[in-house]
């Protein structure tokens, strides 16, 4: 695929997001780590909770740009259809590679994760693409968040007692056990999964988000300039519909509810319309490229940091006579980045120097205009 064919806003908004999502992935310490850069301990929103939901709103607009051009070239529905499943099914197996690197302990697999939930989202949302019309595809996005408000706040959760948001006794977390039998996250001590099966339903409402935005950027009959008024109008609205319904259903990331997807959607709207007014409209491209970069190969970024995130913080160094262990991420940080009189500064420096070091690598392919398609 030739860069100069993608909407560069796009690439630049995917770039970004994926440098955010890589950067707060791997501070050099999690017991000092600004308060932006980790997720809200339950309820609430930070800046980092918003990466996620913002790359699925990301895929929901992709999906309607790469499948319209498909379908006005000749292509049958059928025929994406079995290449969303089959990339899908691709990118969910990279997910299960990174939970098993390096240790490759299959009998502690993890089942749930990040790659696995934007494989399950794409697949789905794709084939409502594909399969339904624009009002049934709304009609789906309604649906999904209120069918998800009205589960986990009025069904009775079995064998533990009424309807609750607690993170080890509310429904999506029985839901996961049930299912998964004990293959979850090592950060719900097995009890739960914030990216479990369950949360994953009310997380299609992220990227269907995408696909509406996808269809206004598409409009034969709509001026580029009405648009993108009608962006910055939905994604207000979105967001104020978020916060009111977060008076009776919190914002909580970790069960994804659905005050959750309004309020992260409508934000991905805005910053998408911004990104795409001064970049696509305005013509403003000037230190952009770093994003392109990433956003050429966003994937690829994703699943390169994941494999040296673990790679480095494996405990592999034998260090002194006494043969202490550390993991190459322990030495760097202790020898190199502890001399820093804020240790919040030194975990922060850790987070970019890891994502520099990606960035140098998606730096040659985007040179050489290279793509890696999963």
């Amino acid at each position: 695929m030739n860069l100069k064919n993608r909407l560069t806003s796009l690439d630049f908004f995917r770039g970004a997001t994926v440098a955010a999502m890589i950067m707060v992935n791997d501070p050099g310490n999690w017991n000092t780590t600004y308060y932006q850069l980790t997720h809200a301990e339950w309820e609430g929103c930070t800046a980092t909770d918003l990466i996620f939901p913002f790359f699925l709103f990301i895929v929901g607009v992709s999906i309607t740009l790469a499948f319209s051009r498909a379908l006005e070239k000749g292509k049958s529905k059928k025929e994406l259809a079995q290449k969303a499943l089959k990339r899908g099914a691709i990118i969910f197996s990279l997910g299960l590679f990174l939970n098993v690197f390096p240790s490759f302990n299959f009998s502690e697999l993890r089942i749930p994760g990040v790659l696995q939930r934007i494989a399950l989202v794409y697949v789905i949302c794709s084939l409502l693409y594909l399969y339904a019309s624009r009002k049934g595809q709304l009609l789906w996005f309604l649906l999904v968040l209120v069918g998800y408000y009205v589960v986990m706040t009025y069904v009775p959760v079995p064998g533990i007692g009424a309807a609750n948001l607690d993170p080890v006794n509310n429904f999506s977390a029985w839901f996961d056990r049930l299912i998964l039998e004990g293959n979850l996250g090592q950060n719900g001590k097995g009890l739960y999964d914030i990216t479990g099966i369950f949360t994953t339903i009310p997380a299609i409402g992220s990227g269907l988000s995408g696909i509406f935005i996808g269809h206004l950027l598409m409009s034969k009959k709509m001026d580029g300039n009405i648009a993108l008024i009608w962006m910055f109008v939905l994604g207000c609205s979105l967001l104020a519909l978020g916060w009111l319904w977060s008076l009776e259903f919190p914002i909580i990331k970790g069960l994804w509810t659905s005050s959750f997807v309004l309020h992260s959607s409508g934000l991905a709207i805005l910053c998408f319309a911004i990104s795409h007014w001064f970049i696509d409209i305005l013509k403003f491209e000037k230190a952009i490229k770093p994003f392109l970069a990433f956003g050429a190969n966003a994937l690829a970024a994703y699943f390169i940091a994941g494999v040296f995130s673990k790679f480095t913080s494996s405990e592999i160094l034998s260090i002194g006579n006494n043969n202490t262990v550390q993991s190459i991420k322990e030495w760097t940080f202790s020898k190199l980045l502890m001399a820093a009189p804020d240790p919040y500064v030194s975990s922060l420096a850790y987070s970019v120097i890891n994502t520099l070091l990606i960035f140098a690598l998606i730096w040659v392919l985007y040179k050489k205009n290279i793509i890696i398609k999963v």
